[in-house]
């Protein structure tokens, strides 16, 4: 019994034991899930700078204290500090940013003080120094009212570079830091300006102009009698003077001469010069000043001298009977750069008449005020190579109208060409006339006409009749003219066909205004005298068919005689020049003229 209870509890023990070991290899039972966390709350943080322009949105968590980088960029004129930040705009700093437990908005809080920049002066080497100057953006500083100095050298002026191409126009505005340079000049014999000065004002404006294209040229002087030729009693083509000066190149002489006669009453010059450098000379002796000014009387004459370091200026005041004006007060100013060698002068005769000019060593410019009814500007310049350009522009104020007329005109060795738009005697013209003459001559090759009638622009060649072979002989009474003897008026071709110039000429025989000179043996001078000369025109587009024309409406074998190159010269002129003309007729005015002969010198200012 014993033996069987010992054996049952074996095997409930073993059995135990295999049980046991199988559920060791099963999963162990999983735990309760755990509950989910509590969601976080987080908060949207706008930052806005000191203008109110936001400059960023954050989101933070709550209880995180926000934060953003804020660089406020400094400008030339303002140098910024962020100081902060405010809850609100314009609001005042907060001493720290809370933790965020709500949205929330914060402005920027910069203060600001002007920009310092310094204003340095130098001198160079050997000379007394300035002392700098440090101002507020902004700050306008005039020039030092002390100028620096060095011993040899005369002060000329401020300059912003080290090149000395920009003077400084004070007063500088301060807006950043600058340097500003002293220009010198070694001192000379001041003496020797004025002596350079009154040995150099003297202006010749023909000396531009070609002997041949002069008034006074003895070669193109015609006798008395070719002055009145009877062109109704017949004229031989030979005999009709030739050497005479179209209305454009005798609007430039005109203005020449008219030029002349105030330029004689600077003759005053050469008779008080001597005096004048003389008495400067002793003033120097005795006061060797680096800046000269001396003031004295030469019998009628009240001299004023002076130096500036730039500009030697010598001014007479005087009055006296001048020729074409009679007793008149007077005052001639010069003055000499003594940096370029440009010369300026300027002449007032009485109230209403004034020239100034300026002269560098090949070029000139000539403006003239004359009875308060006339203003003309004359300048010209002459190249390396010899060619010689130059403009001409007159204004006449007859019954309050302001009349204009201009010329322009170029010379080489073989032709000068003057472009302008003088027609006195072509009632109602309108348009532009390009002459060519041979420059060694002087004679009057031929123009070209652009004339505007209703709208339509006509271009048109001009030649003496010398110039057309074919035609030996030349008449005219009230129906027309006649030539080479024939009783048949002479007939001009009409253009036909269908334009708008169809009823206009193709050619004809008109006589147009020249001035000549005669000698008067009596008097010794070239006198002017304005003949109507018979000249052919030509339209241009039908310059090819003259001939055959000639031919059919006339029979007469007739030939335009210059020459392809002249007729070249002619044509080229006219194409190229006249723009030209324009535009700088368009950008001259009697204002223009008036500005650049400006006011009587005020010796006392």
């Amino acid at each position: 019994m014993k033996k069987s209870l010992l054996s049952i509890i074996i095997l409930l023990l073993l059995f135990a034991f295999i049980s046991c070991g199988e559920q060791q290899g099963d999963e162990p039972p999983k735990p309760d899930p755990k509950p989910d966390p509590e969601p976080t709350t987080s908060y949207s943080i706008s930052w806005y700078d000191e203008n109110g322009t936001k400059l960023s949105t954050t989101t933070v968590d709550e209880g995180t204290v926000p934060s953003y980088n804020y660089n406020v960029t400094d400008t030339a004129e303002w140098d910024y500090t962020f100081d902060g930040w405010s809850a609100s705009q314009n609001g005042d700093k907060l001493s720290s940013i809370p933790a965020a437990n709500a949205d929330a908005s914060y402005y920027a809080k910069v203060s600001k003080v002007k920009q310092k920049y310094t204003l340095s002066f130098s001198t160079g080497e050997g000379a007394s120094s300035v002392t700098s100057v440090t101002q507020e953006y902004g700050t306008s500083i005039s020039a030092p009212e002390t100028a620096p100095t060095r011993e040899g050298f005369k002060f000329m002026a401020w300059f912003s570079d080290a090149e000395f191409k920009n003077e400084v126009v004070w007063p500088i505005t301060l807006e950043k830091n600058v340097t500003v340079y002293a220009k010198w000049n070694e001192k000379v014999d001041i003496a020797k300006y004025l002596k350079a000065l009154l040995e150099g004002y003297e202006l010749s404006p023909y000396s531009y102009i070609p002997e041949a294209l002069r008034p006074a040229y003895s070669a193109n002087a015609i006798s008395g009698d070719l002055t009145s030729l009877n062109y109704e009693s017949g004229v031989n083509v030979s005999d009709i003077p030739s050497q005479g000066f179209g209305e454009q190149w005798n609007m430039i002489i005109e203005n020449l001469t008219q030029t002349e006669i105030f330029l004689k009453a600077l003759s005053v010059v050469e008779t008080i010069s001597t005096s004048a450098v003389t008495a400067f000379n002793n003033y120097l002796d005795t006061n060797p000043a680096s800046t000269a000014q001396y003031n004295f009387k030469d019998g009628i004459y009240n001299v004023y001298i002076n130096f500036d370091g730039k500009f030697m200026s010598f001014v007479v005041d005087y009055t006296d009977a001048i020729a074409s004006f009679g007793q008149t007060t007077a005052q001639i100013a010069m003055k000499l750069n003594i940096e370029t060698g440009e010369k300026t002068v300027r002449m007032q005769l009485g109230d209403a008449n004034a020239i100034a000019y300026t002269l560098n060593e090949n070029s000139c410019d000539i403006a003239v005020k004359y009875l308060g009814v006339r203003t003309a500007y004359f300048s010209a310049t002459k190249a390396d190579d010899g060619k010689v350009s130059g403009h001409i522009y007159e204004y006449l104020t007859i019954e309050g109208h302001e009349i204009g007329s201009a010329a322009d005109f170029y010379i080489d060795d073989s032709y000068a060409v003057a472009v302008g738009n003088k027609a006195s005697g072509t009632l109602g013209f309108t348009g532009t006339i390009a002459e060519v003459y041979n420059s060694k001559t002087g004679k009057l090759l031929g123009y070209e006409v652009e004339e505007t009638l209703s709208s339509v622009t006509y271009n048109t060649y001009w030649f003496d009749l010398k110039f057309i072979e074919g035609i030996n002989s030349i008449k005219t009474d009230a129906e027309g003219f006649y030539v080479n003897g024939s009783q048949e008026l002479f007939e001009a071709m009409k253009v036909g066909g269908f334009s708008l110039k169809t009823a206009s000429r193709r050619f004809d025989i008109e006589f147009r205004k020249q001035y000549f000179y005669t000698y008067n043996a009596a008097s010794e001078k070239y006198e002017k005298v304005s003949i109507n000369v018979p000249m052919m025109f030509i339209q241009e587009e039908n310059y090819a068919t003259f001939v055959a024309d000639m031919l059919s409406t006339n029979g007469i074998s007739a030939v335009v005689s210059v020459g392809n190159a002249t007729l070249q010269k002619i044509s080229s002129s006219y194409d190229e020049l006249i723009p030209i003309f324009k535009q700088n007729k368009a950008n001259m005015s009697s204002s223009v003229i008036i500005s650049f002969i400006g006011e009587k010198i005020n010796v006392s200012a």
